[in-house]
């Protein structure tokens, strides 16, 4: 007398048996329309957990016919994966099955020996189903499938310049190598692309910094492609690792920004505001960086929900935002930090007291902003001897050298900056950061006039600093 026929558990005689109708989605790949299968036991409970076990396994093996008969290399090899996970068993290529333990071997042959000859089971168990494989182009494409939680912060701009490193290094190693897969590519392939970029980063080509870049992604799309084919660790070869190109020590290799001189950023960039020239919000931005020393990124892609302008100390919070229109990502943990706005910085922001909707998620900034100032003769002359060129972003840099002549700690710096404090300290951080108000002093230490607003002098703001501290607990003297 059948049991529950809805867990497709059968008593026939003494026995149980799985007793099943073939979905009809499968029907294509399944002669059979019903599937009957002893389950070898006459215990209920061990026949219904066998069963659930026989059904999932039938349903991944006809997952794999189904991915054969497309002749997509890819499903084939999930299919089978999954299969063979189903049957308690890995997979590992016929070579290594071959030259590897016996019993090994021996235990697969006995696995499939009632199995249909016809079954993927079988080239599954022996390792004869073929492995993906792609090229570093179709690998580029596919990156942000496979980093989709990595880079779920991103916004439209930044998952765009991501997408473009990963292109720009497929197509810069097919050009100097030839196209390969990822499977394909040798300790000798890897040893000439290294070569080409140790080549151009001699004296007045591209920077070591951007060299191992471009050898970095192409490692990167190599140990992508292993996780997602669940290659085991200890099988993986990425024949980039430990490769990149040495800082040449007798050149100025990296091509620092230049710091915009602090007259040219009060009298011109802030007082006579000459971006406003170009567009409105552009100016503001450039002010808020100029101000507080940031990346002009962390200021236009800014969320009017961090925008706190009604708080007794005015600021603006910089965060990771994972969902919604304003989502964003920063550079680095460090990133995450509060600006405090004072003078002109306050003004700017009052004029876009919701944000900058012009350029959130866009980029449409440095580049506009630095042709403008360059195109019209904005930018100040350069030092004499200098061979290089301002950009907008180098009031980053002046915000620090203002810093120092104030006599700000590296730490402090850091904290003001974004950077990390571990690595400026060479060791961990412990303790808690900065508040609001030590972030307002030191930041007014090195504020600027504007808007009916003048910074006290840094004597009486480091007195300032010192009796917060105080009042805090802390023994100064």
């Amino acid at each position: 007398m059948p049991s529950d026929t809805a867990r497709h558990v059968e008593l026939r005689g003494k026995t149980y048996y799985l007793r099943m109708r073939v979905p009809n989605e499968f029907a294509d790949v399944e002669p059979l329309r019903e599937i009957n299968r002893s389950l070898k036991t006459r215990d209920l409970v061990v026949a219904e957990a066998r069963c659930a076990n026989v059904r999932l396994a039938l349903f991944n093996e006809w997952r794999a016919r189904r991915a054969g008969r497309a002749a997509d290399t890819r499903a084939t090899f999930d299919a089978s994966v999954d299969l063979l996970k189903a049957w308690g068993m890995t997979f590992s290529p016929m070579d290594e099955l071959i030259t590897g333990p016996v019993n090994d071997l021996l235990s697969r042959i006995e696995a499939i020996a009632n199995v249909d000859p016809l079954s993927p089971a079988v080239p599954a168990a022996l390792g004869a189903i073929e492995l993906p494989d792609m090229t570093l182009h179709e690998m580029a494409q596919r990156m942000p499938i496979l980093k989709a939680n990595d880079i779920r912060a991103k916004n439209a701009r930044q998952r765009r310049e991501w997408c473009g490193n990963f292109k720009r290094a497929a197509r810069d190693f097919i050009a100097q190598i030839g196209e390969r897969t990822i499977l394909t590519i040798s300790e000798q392939d890897a040893t000439d692309y290294e070569a080409h970029w140790k080549k151009l980063a001699e004296p007045g080509g591209v920077t070591t910094n951007y060299a191992n870049k471009q050898i970095r992604y192409v490692r990167q799309m190599i140990d992508a492609h292993y996780d997602d084919i669940r290659m085991p660790k200890s099988r993986r070869n990425n024949v980039f690792k430990g490769l990149g190109v040495g800082k040449l020590i007798y050149a100025d290799d990296e091509r620092k920004k230049l710091p915009l001189p602090e007259t040219w950023v009060r009298n011109r960039l802030i007082n006579d505001r000459i971006l406003e020239g170009l567009e409105q919000e552009s100016s503001d931005i450039a002010i808020i960086a100029a101000t507080g020393g940031c990346r002009a990124s962390e200021i236009y892609d800014v969320p009017e929900s961090d925008i706190h302008l009604d708080h007794p100390i005015p600021h603006i919070r910089f965060r990771v935002v994972l969902d919604g229109p304003d989502r964003r990502e920063l550079k680095s943990k460090a990133s995450t930090r509060v600006l405090v706005l004072q003078g002109p910085a306050l003004a700017a922001m009052r004029r876009n007291p919701t944000g900058f909707p012009g350029h959130r998620g866009k980029a449409k900034f440095s580049g506009p902003v630095n042709k403008f100032l360059r195109e019209n003769g904005l930018f100040p002359p350069l030092p004499e001897g200098e061979d290089g060129r301002y950009v907008i972003s180098g009031t980053r840099h002046s915000f620090e050298d203002r810093m120092k002549a104030a006599g700000i700690k590296n730490e402090e710096r850091a904290f003001l900056m974004g950077h990390s404090i571990g690595r400026v300290r060479g060791r961990p951080v412990y303790g808690s950061e900065l508040d609001l108000p030590l972030r307002a002093l030191l930041q007014e230490m090195v504020a600027y006039d504007g808007d009916g607003w003048s910074p006290r002098p840094i004597a009486d703001l480091w007195e300032e600093v010192d009796r917060l501290l105080e009042e805090k607990g802390h023994r100064l003297r």
